[in-house]
């Protein structure tokens, strides 16, 4: 009776020993103890959010192409998210909006810098921001609406179609168009998803 009572009693706290010894570790290989809390370190970039929840039609993926409209690149350093005008768009993971403007093909563009290296930019937006430069904005946030494809003509802007009326930036329609860097260097936003 006692060895059946040893038994129940010590193998349990035996057993947890050894798991805390040989597997916690490997299992926790990128977790860190501040103050006695534990928490992850990760730098796996799935953690991005999908910038237009309600529309996720690519219309043109990222690399090489044919160019769309006059005045866009035939390398193609994002991806355009078929989405109508006002659509909204979010923060696809948190940080600095470090630009608000007009910028070239890209349209009026706001572009947010990550704690983590990567910068992301959502081009061909509304003129009317919703956030501005020094903003720190939260993964989800509301940062921008899809823009129109006309605009006002602008000193800044050369863009037009063929009916010769001015369009925020080099696009064909309302859409979204969604980069990401990595270090400086333009990545597949898809590998993100």
């Amino acid at each position: 009776m006692k060895k059946h009572f040893l038994f129940s009693t010590l193998f349990p706290v035996v057993l947890a020993i050894f798991v805390s010894v040989f597997f916690v570790p490997f299992a926790c290989s990128n977790s860190i103890t501040s103050s006695g809390i534990p928490f992850v370190i990760d730098d796996n970039p799935k953690d991005f959010m999908w910038p237009t929840p309600s529309y996720k039609n690519v219309t043109s993926p990222f690399g090489y192409r044919k160019s769309p409209a006059t005045g866009a690149s035939t390398y193609h350093g994002g991806i355009d998210i078929g989405a109508p005008q006002g659509s909204k768009i979010f923060a696809t993971l948190s940080g600095k909006v470090i630009y608000t403007g007009f910028k070239g093909a890209n349209g009026y563009t706001v572009i947010i810098k990550h704690d983590n290296n990567y910068e992301s930019t959502y081009g061909h937006v509304s003129p009317n921001f919703v956030v501005e430069v020094g903003d720190y904005v939260e993964k989800g946030d509301h940062i921008a609406n899809v823009g129109p494809k006309y605009i006002d003509k602008k000193s800044f802007t050369t863009y037009k179609d063929s009916t010769g009326q001015y369009t925020n930036g080099a696009t064909t329609g309302p859409h979204l168009h969604f980069a990401i860097s990595l270090n400086g260097k333009r990545i597949d936003p898809a590998t993100l998803f």
